[in-house]
């Protein structure tokens, strides 16, 4: 029924850092899921829902979910919730390999904003 379309920009440099190029790539989705993993993983702030050939929407990642920097300082306060433990023993790069795990896994549920 619907189609996301996701926007990507990269900055490509090319003879030793003396001509830069950016390069935009679109990716669609059938899913909303699809499209938000996509996004969350790849930190896009925002990502267009194809309702018809006129009409398209705008959707924010990070309205109802956590950026990573959010869910480090999170997790460090509330780790309870996020980790399933009293202490937060893993420091930050582990926080972030935690956090795309959860993207990656399609465990959503953990990244939410309450």
């Amino acid at each position: 029924m619907y189609k996301y379309k996701v926007k990507q920009t990269q900055t490509k440099s090319y003879f030793f850092n003396l001509l830069k190029k950016d390069v935009t790539k679109v990716y669609t989705f059938d899913t909303y899921n699809d499209a938000l993993i996509f996004a969350l993983s790849e930190e896009i702030n925002t990502f267009i829902c194809i309702v018809s050939d006129k009409v398209e929407t705008i959707r924010k990642t990070y309205k109802n979910h956590y950026t990573l920097k959010q869910f480090k300082k999170h997790c460090v306060n509330n780790p309870m919730h996020f980790l399933n433990t009293q202490k937060c023993r893993l420091d930050e790069k582990q926080i972030a390999n935690y956090y795309f795990y959860l993207i990656g896994s399609n465990k959503l549920t953990k990244l939410k904003k309450h």
